[in-house]
């Protein structure tokens, strides 16, 4: 039987593959054309598995040659080159051609290529990595390539891919501005569609079926990022739901979401919360302020985050399309000691019978709780020096997941689209609870976020959610607590007062 693949390329007949036939058809159509373009994608996004596929489509018309730059960016140009010539000639061994002469600077490069065109059938050269190649040769090497496009008459090479991440394009355009490669092709993540087909493989083949909530919560969790959706369907069929006479739960997703967020070392994540938390002030402001921010590749922030994934241009603005990366990112910016543990029960005869119903968790009072503890403890509540916008989050955070972990239950941080919105979501025994935060901003923020939570609890398929909303603006006579219906969901909504005198040095 197959299995998810987590490390490197999917072969089809080893592992769950999606084929993606439309995005094949594009590149064959590029390479039919003789273009020369940039394949481009962060990590861990399908490019290897993407062109290994392509190269198999290409088989019977052309000879596809693949080569990589990596590990050679801080190389001779004399040890780059003879690199280059063993993985030439090792490729075209695989052909049966045997090829004599050195390839020893640029233009034995081109010579070889001319030397070979009556031999073999037109060449789809791919350099994969190509971010990778040293800065001492490519003008040089870009040039070369210019001019055999124009001689193709006179060379084998017919068709050229240039493979890395997105700044691949900024990279060749500012090195070798001659050489421009107006063409590119992205490698867009999964969609729920390709998901659900790659899940039915391993349904096919092993009889196990996924609940259809879960297959839900994996495509809106990782909205198709490849190596997320493999990483998820391998620890969960191989890990937590190991018996494959029952079905995989939602009971089982929590398991495995968990271990994403606090566990594992899986180097798609570690890679993108390094480079998150080199941009960590951006990384704040995006997570937890309203604030929108149109999207430039000219702010180095942005470029540098979007290059590797973590952020992406959505309707003209920068955001975080992938939930679980928020959530991971919002996990690991939490501090993991705040200091105010103590400070939680201010009772040392707690008990916390009182946030205990018959039917299960008495949320309203745990927020109770929460408000008069933070009029005992005013500006001590938030870490504001620290975490500045996400001091309120983190507050609450800390205190909701204190209590819920002393009565048995488990917390998540929940990413629902909306700027600014973070919601925490309380698992107690068969029961589920959503608290939605917010900041107050305006009175029109202020009333379009209940909607927002309505939305969500419908498709949650709760009944009721709770508000809660930190205000510099509020007073003592202002309307601190209110319960109303909206769209047929009982909204429970608590302002916050954040207006402290700050504690003097």
């Amino acid at each position: 039987m197959r299995y998810f693949n987590t490390s490197g390329p999917c072969d089809p007949a080893e592992h769950y593959t999606v084929m993606r036939p439309v995005l094949i058809a594009k590149g064959r159509e590029k390479v039919r054309r003789g273009r020369y373009f940039t394949l481009f994608a962060p990590r861990q996004a399908g490019k290897t598995t993407y062109f290994q596929l392509l190269m198999r489509e290409l088989g019977d018309e052309y000879t596809p040659i693949r080569v990589s730059f990596e590990n050679l960016k801080t190389v001779s140009k004399e040890v780059f080159y003879q690199a280059s010539e063993h993985q030439l000639k090792r490729e075209l061994s695989e052909y049966g051609i045997t090829y004599h002469d050195n390839i020893g600077n640029a233009f034995q490069l081109a010579l070889f290529f001319e030397k070979i065109r009556h031999q073999i059938k037109p060449v789809v050269l791919i350099i994969d990595e190509f971010e990778g190649i040293p800065d001492c040769v490519i003008s040089e090497l870009m040039h070369t390539f210019r001019l055999i496009y124009h001689q193709k008459k006179y060379h084998a090479l017919h068709s050229l891919i240039l493979v890395g991440v997105s700044t691949i394009a900024e990279l060749v355009v500012s090195s070798a501005s001659p050489f421009n490669i107006v063409d590119e092709l992205k490698i867009s993540y999964f969609t729920d569609e390709e998901i659900r087909e790659m899940i039915g493989q391993y349904v096919a083949e092993s009889g196990q079926e996924f609940e259809r909530e879960v297959i839900r919560a994996i495509c809106e969790n990782t909205k198709g990022q490849p190596g997320l959706v493999c990483g998820l369907c391998q620890y969960l069929t191989e890990e937590v739901a190991t018996d494959i006479s029952k079905p995989v739960t939602m009971a089982h997703f929590y398991r495995t979401l968990t271990h994403f967020l606090t566990e594992k070392y899986d180097k798609n994540i570690i890679n993108i919360v390094q480079k998150a938390k080199e941009k960590k002030i951006f990384m704040m402001r995006l997570l937890f302020d309203e604030k929108l921010f149109p999207f430039s590749v000219h702010d180095p922030d942005m470029s540098y985050l979007s290059a590797h994934g973590v952020i992406e241009n959505v309707n003209g603005y920068a955001d975080i399309p992938v939930p679980l990366y928020s959530k991971v990112l919002i996990t690991a910016f939490r501090p993991s000691f705040n200091g105010e543990g103590g400070h939680y029960a201010a009772d040392v005869r707690e008990t916390f019978g009182e946030y205990l119903t018959q039917d299960g968790l008495n949320i309203s009072a745990l927020l109770n709780r929460y408000s008069e503890y933070v009029r005992r403890r005013g500006f001590k509540a938030f870490d504001t020096e620290h975490l500045k916008e996400a001091a309120w989050h983190y507050s609450l955070d800390g205190f909701i997941t204190f209590f819920i972990g002393c009565l048995g239950g488990q917390t998540f941080i929940e990413v629902p689209s909306g700027r600014g919105r973070t919601d925490i979501l309380i698992l107690y025994g068969n029961n589920k609870y959503i608290i939605e935060t917010k900041i107050f901003n305006s009175s029109l923020y202020f009333e379009k976020g209940k909607k927002q939570l309505a939305q969500y609890l419908e498709s949650e398929g709760l009944s009721e959610g709770y508000y809660v909303v930190f205000s510099s603006r509020h007073t003592e006579a202002d309307t601190l607590y209110s319960e109303e219906e909206i769209n047929g969901k009982r909204i429970f909504t608590y302002v916050i007062r954040t207006c402290f005198e700050r504690p003097s040095e």
